[in-house]
């Protein structure tokens, strides 16, 4: 009886652990609690982001919500400091995971966007050179996604080309690297080299205009010599000739981003070795555009947009007459931002439609931002590589910090029973997304 007892025994603990763990199983995961409209903190927010994100139960509304307010906070100016906090590793890390699913399945396309902003914002708030591992990081994705743009979702395509925009601005330490991401964002939009004139039919305009622009902002910061100029004076015609292609393109807002970007051409003497007969074309082209009629059902905003961007254009390219533009920056108009090259107005519309509502925030809290955008700063001043490098002290080597990035790993509160995807060192958190 004894035996049969201990049997039944065990048999009924058995059936007892059984039902605990049916129980369990039936239970709904334990999982961050996101509830950001409280939070007033900055760091708290960030914080409580990265908990959703590192959650792996999080469902994919969470993960959207996150990464959004992930890239509201940064919109801020947060003051991180890689080099003494490590937020902004883990924060890459994580995005880089939320890049790499989107990449593969269309179904989180959306988490990959919110990402790709996040990551640019985040390139842009650091302080001390960590911006450079980020684009040595993550150029080899971003680049992939760009030799893939004809089979992905168009608005992720842009999100990437803004992402790898903001990354080598803030991350080149020189020419080679910023040469290496207008090489990649060029392929999307001449996909063949040897047709440089031939422009891909196989993405959607929305995305060779976001192609284009995000080229001219590049090219306006790369700071480019004579010296430069003359010994890559192939590469230069053969982009001129892939822009004078874009030109003649059916969709207005794609032809305004190629005027654009001759423009800036013509203004940093990048035509210099350009063919006289090649240029008249393209003045030609100005001409004709800045005098289009309109046809039946055109939009006329955009039509009007148009028409006066090309009048500026043709002028500047016929007369030498300079554009003008006046941004405000408070709320009495008594301050603003002034500006009156072509290279300047390029990277004000380009940071204004990236950092949206933080431009001001970032214009006046960015130390980056302060010389060229400053109230009362020389019209023509503008961003550059080269002075973002002596300010920023950047040298070669600088990473984030890692090892107090794995000190903190747990300071996230993740749910219980979770463990954060870093097991073993630091260096294996950059392996979730990036490699």
């Amino acid at each position: 009886m004894g035996r049969k007892n201990k049997r039944g025994g065990k048999k009924a603990g058995g059936e007892a652990a059984g039902s605990s763990s049916s129980k369990a199983a039936s239970l709904p995961a334990l999982s961050v609690n996101f509830n950001p409209k409280d939070v007033t903190d900055p760091f708290e927010l960030l914080d409580m982001c990265v908990a959703a994100l590192h959650d792996k139960y999080a469902s994919p509304a969470t993960r959207e919500s996150a990464l959004a307010s992930l890239a509201g906070a940064l919109e801020g100016v947060v003051p991180l400091d890689e080099a003494t906090d490590g937020r902004p590793l883990v924060i890459f890390a994580l995005c880089g995971v939320s890049i790499k699913k989107g990449n593969a399945a269309p179904a989180f396309a959306k988490e990959a966007r919110l990402a790709y902003r996040a990551v640019g914002l985040l390139a842009l708030t650091l302080r001390n050179g960590g911006s450079t591992e980020i684009l040595a990081e993550s150029f080899p994705m971003l680049a992939k996604t760009l030799q893939h743009a004809p089979t992905m979702d168009p608005t992720t395509v842009t999100a990437a080309l803004d992402c790898l925009a903001t990354v080598t601005f803030t991350g080149a330490l020189g020419p080679e690297e910023a040469e290496r991401s207008l090489k990649a964002i060029m392929g999307v939009i001449c996909p063949n080299p040897k047709s440089p004139n031939v422009i891909s039919s196989k993405v959607t305009p929305q995305v060779v205009a976001a192609a284009v622009s995000t080229w001219t902002f590049l090219v306006t910061t790369a700071s480019i010599t004579d010296a430069q100029r003359k010994a890559d004076r192939a590469a230069w015609n053969a982009a001129i000739a892939s822009l004078a292609g874009v030109l003649q393109a059916d969709d207005r807002a794609v032809r305004m981003a190629a005027g654009e970007a001759l423009a800036v051409c013509v203004e940093l003497n990048l035509t210099q070795y350009t063919p006289r007969k090649d240029m008249e074309a393209v003045q030609a082209r100005v001409s004709d555009l800045s005098i289009e009629a309109a046809d039946k059902g055109t939009d006329k905003t955009l039509f009007l947009e148009q028409k006066g961007l090309f009048k500026q254009i043709s002028a500047y390219m016929e007369r030498g007459e300079r554009p003008r533009m006046a941004l405000q920056t408070s709320s009495n108009r008594r301050e603003a931002i002034k500006a009156s090259t072509w290279a300047k107005i390029v990277q004000l519309n380009f940071l204004r439609r990236f950092l949206a509502g933080g431009f001001l925030r970032h214009v006046k809290g960015n130390k980056l931002f302060k010389e060229p955008f400053d109230v009362g700063a020389d019209e023509k001043a503008t961003l550059s590589i080269a002075k973002r490098k002596l300010l920023m002290k950047m040298e070669k080597g600088m990473k984030m910090n890692r090892e107090l990035t794995w000190a903190i790993k747990n300071v996230y509160c993740l749910p219980q029973g979770a463990e954060p995807p870093e097991r073993n060192k630091p260096d294996q958190l950059l392996k979730l997304g990036w490699h």
